[in-house]
């Protein structure tokens, strides 16, 4: 590697470790980081590899290029239950699907929120985090609030 690129990775990884994604990965620890990773990876997937290596290397398999389990392999869902789920690949590569990570949406939002305050991030990176979150749960399975059992269509539906 010759002396620009060393500089260049070395710039690189500071850039990450002021970034909010770069301190959260760095602070978060059990289902929080966890679900963080799945969060940055669904969002920043491209910048994930470096991420990972500059901030959290433990969780980085340079060998393979890929994140060593156990990890969560699925973005999240609201179970029908109400529950936030997401398929998990434990450490013997077993693959669980549906994992309850969270009984429901406010239990991850106070995680979050636990976390954005304990890095103390500005409203800008907290929205940004959030945003993040909101998008790496990508469906609801939950029935509609406006569904009458009482529809003719009710039973085709269920």
């Amino acid at each position: 590697m010759g002396e620009l690129e060393i500089l260049n990775v070395h710039k690189l990884s500071k850039e990450f470790r002021v970034m909010w994604q770069g301190r959260a990965l760095a602070a978060a620890t059990g289902t929080t980081a966890a679900v963080l990773l799945s969060v940055l990876a669904h969002n920043y997937d491209d910048a994930m590899p470096v991420m990972l290596r500059v901030v959290k290397p433990i969780t980085w398999d340079a060998e393979n290029q890929t994140v060593k389990a156990p990890f969560l392999s699925s973005a999240g869902k609201v179970a029908k239950s109400g529950a936030i789920v997401a398929d998990v690949v434990q450490a013997n590569g077993k693959i669980v699907k549906g994992a309850v990570l969270y009984l429901n949406e406010t239990e991850l939002r106070d995680d979050f929120r636990r976390l954005a305050d304990r890095l103390k991030l500005s409203d800008a990176d907290r929205t940004e985090m959030f945003m993040a979150v909101q998008r790496w749960v990508v469906a609801d399975t939950r029935l509609d609030p406006n569904f009458d059992p009482k529809d003719p269509d009710a039973k085709r539906l269920n």
